[in-house]
């Protein structure tokens, strides 16, 4: 998110600078320069404020209101006749005859489209700041809408006017914007863009030492986590705009490149997202009351059908495939390895009991007939302890080692080792 607002911002802005625009290493230079001053902001602990954050969304909808209605009023029949005939040929894959034709159509439209769905981040960042779900209903709302009818329609109105598509890649919106209503409303929209891009990159920034500080906290780095006099995580932050400048760099500062890694990435996410909802309401089954409703078969579906945009963007995709598979796989080992080592479960584990201390303690009943108990780790009541009986209670490491209640009361965690390393 970070790097891709960065580009996109820089892109944006020197639009209107053939020069700067046309110089790879210039616009690279901008991109790390975004990067390393909103790192500096965070660091001196100057965040955004609430009433700035809506004056900036104001300001926004004011101008893409503007950018709307100039839009429809310069319709013209050859604008029409675009999106008539574009309406046309996009139904017309999915009448092949063939169903997996169909659905390869299908398909391919979404997945192109996924990037659409990016801004469900900011609604999910916001999940820490309210008691539940039922109270964000509004921001998916919004989501929804722009999502749903202003992005799509600015994209129509762009794409059915005359503009040479290749020569304004990165800034069909801003190009549009100009040649509607002149170069000072071009330059308000790129300013804008800019401008709201640039806060992205920012929110990237915050919610990554958030999810940094979680993972510090749960992992024992405290040293991490040291804050300044500004009570900022001013080594996280650091760390996060070396790591996204490493990034920019490899991508060369490629809109296109970072573009796909940022789909692979986020239709990633959704898959591992619905795959575990899918999991837990099977294995929860329907009892459970939970504030949503989730069908299970509708969740399946949507499940198929992410994974095989994920499939399709991994194939179609294959440099953005690479450096998403690269970075993912670092992060992935690296966080492996420090679990091994420094997982509080760890500790946990090491609170149960083993399996020779049960047998020992059953070892010394005088009685030929041994009872073996098995309870649920809340439940507490035992009655009188016997030499021959033991009462065995299996413990999530996650949800911690319950108390021992009797002498003859052994607990184990649930743990995937062998019987070689049960025996040592």
């Amino acid at each position: 998110t970070a790097c891709i607002s960065a580009v996109s911002a820089v892109l944006n802005a020197v639009s209107f600078f053939p020069a700067v625009a046309q110089s790879q290493p210039s616009v690279v230079a901008i991109v790390l320069t975004i990067i390393w001053a909103i790192a500096g902001l965070n660091i001196l602990g100057i965040r955004e404020n609430a009433r700035f954050t809506f004056m900036i969304f104001i300001f926004a909808a004011f101008v893409i209101l503007n950018l709307i209605v100039s839009g429809l009023f310069g319709l013209n029949a050859e604008s029409f006749q675009k999106i008539t005939y574009a309406a046309q040929e996009s139904f017309k894959p999915l009448q092949t005859g063939s169903f997996f034709r169909n659905y390869d159509n299908f398909i391919s439209h979404v997945a192109f489209c996924i990037l659409a769905y990016s801004g469900i981040e900011s609604v999910i960042q916001t999940a820490g700041l309210v008691r539940n779900w039922r109270e964000i209903r509004k921001a998916y709302q919004f989501l929804a809408v722009t999502v749903g009818v202003v992005t799509p329609l600015v994209a129509a109105l762009a794409l059915s006017a005359p503009i040479n598509f290749k020569e304004h890649e990165g800034d069909l919106i801003t190009y549009f914007a100009t040649t509607l209503n002149g170069v000072g409303f071009g330059m308000l929209v790129a300013t804008l863009a800019s401008l709201t891009l640039i806060m992205a990159v920012n929110t990237a920034f915050v919610a990554s030492s958030e999810l940094l500080d979680r993972v510090a906290h749960r992992y024992g780095f405290h040293w991490l986590i040291a804050t300044n006099r500004r009570q900022s995580l001013y080594r996280i932050h650091l760390i996060n705009a070396a790591f996204f400048s490493i990034i920019v760099l490899i991508t060369h500062g490629s809109q296109t490149i970072l573009a796909d890694m940022y789909a692979i990435g986020l239709i990633a996410s959704f898959c591992i997202n619905l795959f575990s909802l899918i999991i837990y309401r099977y294995h929860m089954g329907t009892k459970e009351v939970i504030p949503y409703f989730t069908n299970r078969l509708g969740t399946l579906v949507l499940w198929v059908i992410m994974l095989s945009c994920f499939i399709f963007l991994a194939v179609d995709k294959p440099h953005g495939t690479m450096l998403w598979a690269g970075v993912t796989s670092v992060v992935l080992v690296a966080g492996m390895l420090v679990a091994r080592k420094r997982a509080p479960e760890i500790k946990e584990i090491g609170q149960g009991d083993s399996d020779m201390d049960m047998i020992l303690y059953l070892a010394g009943s005088a009685q030929s007939d041994l009872h073996l108990i098995f309870r649920r780790p809340r439940e507490e009541a035992l009655g009188l302890a016997k030499d021959n009986e033991v009462y065995i209670t299996f413990y999530s490491p996650r949800q911690g080692a319950p108390p021992k209640l009797a002498p003859n009361h052994f607990r184990f965690p649930w743990t995937r080792l062998g019987l070689y390393q049960h025996i040592l």
